[in-house]
């Protein structure tokens, strides 16, 4: 075969071009296992582009020209030039076994098959266990011509070894002239071995819609059909670099142990005969059998390696209800949970996404992932949001698509066809929805209790300072139940606290009827150390498991925070308007008066240029704390801790006006830590009408302690049924 060499570095360039251009994200896996021997590559059929994408891949990371099996429709006219050029062979072509077979002895080119033999667009490929694809409006097995390509190679290069060990250099000839390569090349040729590479080729996420492609295709085809708008609108975003592509090369599968796997086989290369017409090995029981065998080993190797998303488990999910209703809150916990079971088996294969903070999905904040699938959802009718209740439209579900347009009209099902044969972990999915939606909600909240008791012990394990830290019982949260109370409270406690800080007010409020949480803000109730290394992230992430808590625990509930505190609740409540009963800031340092916090910015930038020029001598990373409550608070602040208080309340400060629970802000008349005029600011910014501002005469920062705070529970109880009431 002989491939231009202009042609495909023209063609790489291109590919190279509109990859950097577009934005093309193409992470490849498992390349490394890919050996220096010929290779018969398949790969999953979704989309026209892998036809391209995959010599291009081949060519740039492995050096190699591959040549690949395509439909004969595309060889007539022109294109037919064009497809020889580039290494492209027709299905029709009487010669493709001895094009491919030499290609492989020689070990010039890797070959490429689409064992599906056409684009899968419905992902339908497990039907009763066994490998089925759509073809002209029937099912049939996946082509087994990859296995019947690898094996015959094999078969001859076995077979060569056999007549070399007996100097039948007659027969050496014959074979070399039937399959076109110099009989120099023996010695290259039986050193070598045959090898499959399974490849899986995941696109995320998939959504039909209009693009640049699709509409300038309009200007010039007036009259497009369904099948070619649909193929536009879905892969047009592919090639606009609007979504990622994950390619997985799987475990090469050694073709010799096939071959020596019958007893047929092997007397036939032990024999006299050189079987130089392939065709004969299809009367071959044996040969037969090992093909199938093989083709369900590769095609179990390519579809277990689908890079799983949330798409797949959301649809897989989603389609998985009983139920034409049901809450949206527990749709949320069973696809945490399954994420969760995913992480717990190590499923090789996921998006990068799966790996980042997952319990947004139950703090009610925004979750990109699931907010774009629900968007599609509801777009495209396949259900209804309303009130936190989903019900699907029996309808899309239940009326088939069309094959060639399903990835537009029915993209939910062809999201849980791509995950069927991923049996290990969609078997938890099928089990789940079958548990009660009061056991899924127990799970979820010891899960994230567990979770925060296990993140206070290794924390305080790891920075645990003799002299300077805390007892354990200073720092950890806490949980205080009322059994047969439907109402809670989350109470956070303010910088370099812990959360006997807000032990009083606790036990007031549970005195009084409230389930109760206290909340153990990451980097508190350890060491000073521990604060240094987070960020305001980490302390809003903890209130939100918090939420996670409560939420499953109870009915309605309200947020508490004093100091920092205060403003965690504040913009937990900004990110969440609605969600909660009420919020309450006690001394929220919106305006601080210590100078230190002003210098903090240049202090912390000036640290970060020592550690850049390995300089430690001058650093400042701490400075001295004299604390209200040394028993509880630290001794020492580090300065990146200040810093990061500061981006918090800017934070705070421009969320306010999301504000929509009822709100009570308490400020101390004359608190020496934080400016008096912080309360007002913050009751003057806050966007919901149903506010209240208290100034307690105090001056101290700490007023939930000592002669004030008698005060401060009963304004803060007295809020809370008022808000309760209304």
């Amino acid at each position: 075969m002989n491939i231009s060499k202009d042609l495909v570095n023209f063609i790489m360039f291109s590919l190279d071009t509109l990859i950097q251009t577009a934005g093309i994200d193409i992470r490849l896996h498992g390349l490394e296992e890919v050996p220096d021997q010929p290779v018969v590559y398949v790969i999953n059929h979704f989309t026209r582009l892998e036809t391209v994408l995959m010599p291009y891949l081949i060519k740039k990371h492995l050096h190699k020209e591959a040549v690949s099996l395509a439909h004969e429709s595309f060889f007539s006219g022109k294109m037919k030039d064009f497809m020889d050029n580039v290494g492209a062979v027709s299905t029709a072509d009487p010669h493709k076994d001895k094009i491919f077979i030499h290609a492989l002895l020689s070990d010039r080119h890797p070959v490429i098959i689409f064992p599906e033999g056409q684009i899968i667009k419905d992902k339908k490929i497990v039907e009763k266990g066994k490998y089925i694809v759509y073809n002209t409006g029937i099912r049939r097995p996946p082509h087994s011509g990859a296995a019947r390509i690898a094996l015959l190679t094999e078969f001859i290069r076995e077979k060569l070894r056999t007549l070399k060990a007996r100097n039948d250099m007659a027969s050496i000839a014959r074979i070399a002239s039937r399959f076109d390569y110099s009989g120099n090349d023996l010695e290259k040729i039986i050193r070598k071995e045959t090898y499959i590479v399974p490849v899986n080729i995941t696109y995320y996420p998939v959504r039909a819609r209009e693009n640049a492609l699709s509409r300038l295709a309009g200007k010039f085809f007036k009259n497009m059909s369904a099948r070619l708008q649909e193929e536009l609108e879905v892969e047009g975003p592919i090639v606009l670099g609007k979504v990622d592509i994950d390619i997985n090369f799987g475990r090469p599968i050694a073709i010799k142990r096939y071959i020596h796997s019958k007893w047929k086989m092997k007397r036939m290369m032990a024999d006299g005969n050189v079987y130089l017409n392939t065709v004969d090995f299809k009367k071959i029981s044996a040969f037969r059998q090992v093909c199938v065998r093989l083709m369900y080993d590769y095609m179990n190797a390519i579809y277990g390696m689908t890079t799983v998303n949330h798409d797949h488990i959301m649809s897989y999910i989603l389609t998985s209800y009983p139920w034409g209703s049901f809450s949206e809150n527990d749709f949320k916990k069973r696809i945490f949970l399954a994420i969760e079971h995913l992480r717990k088996i190590a499923l090789p294969n996921c998006h990068t996404s799966l790996y980042k903070k997952q319990f947004y999905l139950l703090t009610d904040d925004q979750h990109e992932k699931y907010e774009s699938f629900m968007n599609e959802a509801v777009t495209n009718n396949y259900l209804r949001r309303e009130n936190g209740v989903i019900t699907k439209n029996k309808e899309r579900f239940s009326v088939p698509s069309d094959f060639h347009t399903i990835r537009r009209d029915n993209i939910i099902e062809v999201l849980r066809n791509e995950i069927k044969p991923l049996r290990h972990f969609t078997r938890i999915m099928e089990w789940q929805k079958f548990i009660p939606a009061f056991f899924i909600k127990w799970n979820v909240r010891n899960t994230f209790l567990k979770l925060e008791k296990e993140l206070f012990h290794q924390d305080y394990e790891q920075f645990y300072l003799p002299g300077e830290s805390k007892p354990k019982n200073i720092g950890e949260p806490f949980f205080l139940k009322r059994f047969f109370s439907r109402k809670g409270i989350i109470l956070v406690h303010g910088y370099m606290a812990a959360p006997e800080e807000i032990r009083p007010l606790a036990d007031y409020l549970h005195q009084n009827g409230y389930n109760v949480y206290g909340v153990r803000l990451r980097g508190h109730g350890t060491a000073p150390e521990d604060l240094a290394i987070r960020n305001w992230e980490k302390w809003y992430d903890s209130a939100s498991r918090a939420y996670i808590i409560m939420k499953n625990s109870v009915k309605t509930f309200s947020i508490a925070g004093f100091s920092m505190g205060g403003g965690i609740a504040l913009l937990q409540a900004a990110n969440k308007p609605g969600r909660f009963a009420s919020v309450i800031s006690i001394n929220a340092p919106m305006v601080l008066r210590g100078m230190a916090s002003k210098f903090a910015p240049a202090v912390v930038a000036w640290n970060t240029l020592l550690k850049k020029i390995n300089i430690d001598k001058w650093k400042m990373e701490f400075i001295k704390n004299d604390p209200e409550n040394p028993d509880i608070n630290y001794l020492r602040n580090p300065v990146s801790g200040s810093y990061e208080l500061e981006k918090l309340m800017k934070r705070v400060d421009h969320h306010l006006k999301n504000i929509a629970d009822p709100a009570l802000i308490i400020q101390a008349s004359n608190d020496p830590v934080v400016d008096p005029c912080s309360g007002r600011e913050i009751f003057n910014k806050i966007g919901g009408g149903n506010k209240q501002f208290f100034m307690v005469n105090a001056n101290h920062h700490g007023i939930l302690r000592g002669k004030e705070a008698a005060e401060v529970h009963a304004r803060v109880l007295a809020f809370l049924s008022e808000s309760a009431s209304k």
